[in-house]
């Protein structure tokens, strides 16, 4: 009897210790899995960290740089990550924006922000510096918090903002300069034909000026129409032949108009092209302008073409102060001036770039040479008997 009751006693106790053993199989078992998990889980992290196009940062609470991969490397402007690993990301840090990332440092580890998003400044190797959005969050490896950003480069963004702003601030005085006047010249006509019957010279002197003005608000919205039209890839062109010598002739009417400049256009009397007549002259129009306005001291300018079996070239040159080697490959980037003796010139700075686009759509090349203190040439060149798109 004693004997049943013991056999069953170790029985009961071999059913338990089973059950315990099955249990720590079991528990063994989910532990594997969520090891296997955790490695899984770091190698997706581990990939995406490294082949993100976007900068990635592991940081300290001290905001010592932990990892950083190839992208961050790259726009930083470095060779490799041990360049910056160990460092700190104040090492890259303008002094006037250190307050930034001490804001971060705070809201993240002080405060307990879940995430954190700021614009700031970096300095790249090479010295210059770049626009960023920064967006960190914390989390827990080994026991310690640590913060985890993503850094995009937004300088582009920025400068497409700080363009806009000062495409609005220049436009608006452009804009508002000749209304003024015209409004003032305008008042000015009412009330002299109230007490006169007769046309008189006065009328004659405003009536001249409001047609000038009138001229020059017409020139800006041509030019705006025309840069949005380039943006967006909407600029066209009506092939047509026509005479190349009589279009700088009739371009240069206006000023032979005035008497104070001699024009000089050389060239073949019967030269024939086949382009877009109005956009042509425009673009000879702008070059004779700017050769009036860039060098008023230049009573002389000069017109010529020259011919090829391929195309023909045109250049418009002046002898005037000369533009500074430094400001020519800006020359014809949109709403960009050049300043000679710390004086800016008036105008939008866009008729050089509508004109070298003009001559781009039709096949051509534009350029422009200058030496201080004698002159500048601008040319440009268009294909012949090539046919182009119209559209």
């Amino acid at each position: 009897m004693e004997n049943n009751e013991s056999l069953l006693q170790e029985n009961e106790a071999l059913k338990k210790e089973n059950n315990r053993l099955r249990s720590n199989e079991k528990s063994v078992r989910v532990t594997h899995e969520a090891v296997e998990d955790y490695q899984e889980t770091q190698i997706r992290f581990r990939t995406i960290f490294e082949t993100s196009r976007l900068g990635n940062k592991i940081i300290g609470r001290d905001l010592k740089i932990l990892q950083v991969n190839p992208a961050m490397v790259s726009l930083l402007g470095y060779g490799k990550k041990q360049d910056i690993i160990g460092t700190h990301i104040l090492d890259y840090a303008p002094t006037e924006f250190h307050s930034h990332w001490k804001t971060l440092q705070i809201k993240l580890w002080d405060l307990d922000t879940p995430a954190f998003s700021l614009e700031t400044c970096l300095t790249k190797k090479d010295g210059s510096t770049i626009w960023c959005n920064v967006t960190s969050i914390l989390f827990q490896d080994q026991g310690k918090t640590l913060g985890y950003s993503i850094i995009e480069d937004i300088s582009q963004r920025d400068n497409l903002q700080k363009h806009k702003e000062n495409f609005i601030s220049i436009a608006s005085h452009e804009l508002k300069t000749p209304l003024t006047s015209l409004q003032a010249t305008l008042q000015l006509m009412s009330r002299t034909v109230e007490t006169e019957t007769v046309v008189t010279d006065k009328l004659i002197s405003l009536s001249k000026n409001c047609e000038k003005h009138r001229l020059k608000l017409s020139k800006l919205v041509s030019d705006l129409l025309s840069s949005t039209k380039i943006d967006h890839g909407q600029l066209s062109l009506n092939i047509t032949r026509f005479n190349f010598f009589e279009l700088i002739d009739n371009c240069c009417k206006h000023l032979r108009l005035e008497g104070k400049y001699y024009i000089t256009n050389k060239g073949h009397k019967y030269l024939e092209i086949d382009a877009d007549e109005h956009k042509i002259a425009q673009v000879v129009v702008n070059l004779i302008n700017n050769a009036v306005k860039y060098a008023p001291e230049s009573m002389e300018i000069i017109i010529e073409s020259e011919e090829s079996e391929e195309f023909v070239k045109i250049s418009v040159s002046d002898k005037g102060k000369g533009i500074p080697a430094d400001k020519l490959p800006f020359i014809f980037i949109s709403y960009y001036q050049v300043q000679n003796d710390g004086n800016s010139e008036s105008g939008m700075g866009l008729g050089l770039y509508i004109s070298s686009e003009i001559i781009k759509k039709h096949g051509g090349e534009m350029g422009v040479t200058s030496v201080i203190g004698e002159g500048s040439t601008f040319w440009f060149t268009i294909p012949k008997n090539k046919l182009v798109s119209r559209n």
